[in-house]
């Protein structure tokens, strides 16, 4: 399993920096340090091929890999603009691109679905859902109020190595003021630790979810002043949470959120 999961995110790896809109040519295999390296679908059936029954667990163990990994290289099209709200995902083209089956894709979009993603429409496919004005609000407020929740959890059991780790997140904001993009990348990756760090799954579930979501909403690019103003707001907040203090942390990321930040313009 972890062969042919290797395999996978090696054979992702060499197209996911073009365009996602439409299928490549399908190429017989890619050469990685001298070693010929088959296509994910051949790699699959000839692996597949050693066992008699396509049902096998250790078959579904597969499938599900190739699963999670078209679904998270679509996430990532998503996630960083190179598929839009409103577009189209088709099938055929995704399994030509990744060179696998159709099983994985299909599923892939369902999970997509279920993440808040992707919309099927019936009879006419999956696309990339869209956002409305009122739900990007109703997803603010959400992440605002489990983000306060994470302050709350955390600042009662966090300890040197998280603190430090969150620096290190913060660090990589302040190193960012200057690209908008980047910028908003690495605050949301500070957010996504911090919820981690509080250490309630359901919670971080939640809250990518919502995160997921209100990317898909279309917002205007941060100012330099905002991201300044940003940065040190959530600065503010990780010096509430390294003092122990909740009340403070959960007030800190209350004003973080109430100062208008999840609905600036930033471009995840």
């Amino acid at each position: 399993m972890n062969s042919t999961r290797a395999d996978a995110q090696r054979h992702l790896a060499g197209w996911s920096s073009g365009d996602a809109g439409a299928a490549d040519e399908p190429h017989a295999g890619r050469d990685l340090k001298g070693v010929r390296v088959a296509t994910v679908t051949r790699d699959v059936d000839l692996r597949s091929a050693a066992h008699s029954d396509a049902a096998t667990p250790l078959a579904l163990v597969r499938e599900r890999s190739l699963t999670d990994l078209v679904r998270d290289e679509i996430e990532r099209c998503i996630a960083d603009g190179r598929l839009a709200p409103g577009a189209k995902l088709v099938e055929s083209e995704w399994a030509a691109r990744l060179q696998v089956s159709r099983g994985p894709v299909r599923e892939a979009f369902r999970a997509l679905e279920q993440a808040g993603l992707v919309r099927n429409e019936k009879h006419r496919g999956a696309y990339v859902r869209s956002v409305s004005d009122a739900e990007a609000g109703e997803l603010a407020l959400l992440c605002s109020a489990l983000e306060e929740a994470a302050c709350r959890m955390l600042a009662a059991r966090i300890d040197a190595v998280q603190v430090a780790a969150l620096r290190d997140r913060l660090d990589a904001m302040r190193g960012a003021l200057a690209d908008d993009i980047v910028f908003a990348r690495a605050r949301d990756a500070f957010r996504d630790a911090l919820v981690e760090a509080a250490g309630n799954g359901k919670l971080l579930e939640a809250h990518r979810r919502a995160v997921n979501e209100w990317r898909l909403a279309p917002r205007l690019p941060q100012t330099d002043a905002m991201r300044h103003a940003t940065y040190a707001r959530l600065r503010a907040v990780l010096n509430a949470l390294a003092s122990r203090d909740p009340n403070e942390a959960a007030a800190r990321m209350r004003t973080q959120e109430t100062s208008g930040e999840l609905d600036d313009g930033d471009a995840c």
